[in-house]
């Protein structure tokens, strides 16, 4: 499957072989509608699912880990990713690449400050700890992550809870997800600092951004499918820095699925 931003394989209903490389491709068609304020918009035609698992060590899609209890039912793994609030600001970043994520952008109401007049945030690199419990049909996540490259010297904690149905004709799938951002990470990507030299300045509090995500997936042959994926994120107290035009974001993509 398709689109696993921040989890491990292991939560997808395909599992990959260990010593195997999975190589698979998503096309079709999708958007990112940049939220912040004159942000670029990113289409999206190709989307890669690259995932490979030794005995301990994996990668996929932008995540490597180490696996340290691998249970029937627990999970738990040392995880390092890039941290993903980077991607409003850069184009190619992993958690664009890897996964579709479209925000709808609602005209501003009050003033606004362009991304092109403040300083662009660094790449971090964020590691920590991942646990997962796995039932027969829906599983729940935990990731709790630190500033590991001493970036934003913040901490971000994920938590999902998944659950999915199968039907002769497909799999229909549900997530429900709470991200924390602390306040020194949202802060050093959203806030304005006095050297961006904009007549202003904003502290950016801490964060909980709700999300739900539906996708129904129906297999063709052994190597084709298709995919149709709806995401509505809530930007919570983000939007009320003047980076932003608009307080959610929402993903939508439909395409064609092939496995190598």
């Amino acid at each position: 499957m398709f689109f696993c931003s921040a989890t491990s394989a292991k939560q997808i209903d395909e599992a990959i072989e260990q010593g195997e490389l999975r190589l698979g491709l998503a096309l079709g068609l999708g958007t990112i509608s940049n939220p912040l304020n004159e942000g670029d918009n990113f289409p999206l035609i190709a989307i890669p699912d690259i995932a490979y698992y030794g005995e301990r060590f994996y990668f996929d899609n932008g995540q490597l880990g180490l696996t340290l209890v691998d249970e029937k039912h627990h999970v738990i793994s040392l995880i390092s990713e890039l941290n993903p609030e980077n991607r409003f600001f850069v184009t190619w970043h992993p958690a664009n690449v890897f996964i579709v994520r479209n925000a709808y952008t609602e005209p501003a109401t009050r003033d606004r400050i362009s991304i092109s007049e403040i300083n662009r945030p660094n790449w971090a690199l964020d590691g920590g700890l991942n646990y997962q419990y796995i039932a027969d049909s829906w599983r729940f996540s935990a990731d709790v992550l630190h500033d590991i490259s001493g970036v934003h010297f913040g901490h971000r904690v994920a938590l999902s809870f998944a659950k999915g149905w199968q039907f002769r004709s497909g799999v229909l799938s549900v997530r429900l997800g709470l991200d924390y951002l602390s306040h020194k990470l949202a802060d050093y990507y959203y806030g304005i600092q006095a050297d961006d030299n904009v007549g202003q300045t904003f502290e950016q509090d801490a964060a909980v951004l709700p999300h739900v995500e539906v996708s129904w997936q129906m297999p063709i042959n052994e190597r084709f499918g298709l995919l149709a994926k709806i995401k509505y994120h809530n930007l919570g107290s983000l939007s009320d820095s003047p980076l932003f035009s608009s307080d959610e974001s929402v993903t939508i993509f439909t395409g064609v699925t092939h496995v190598f």
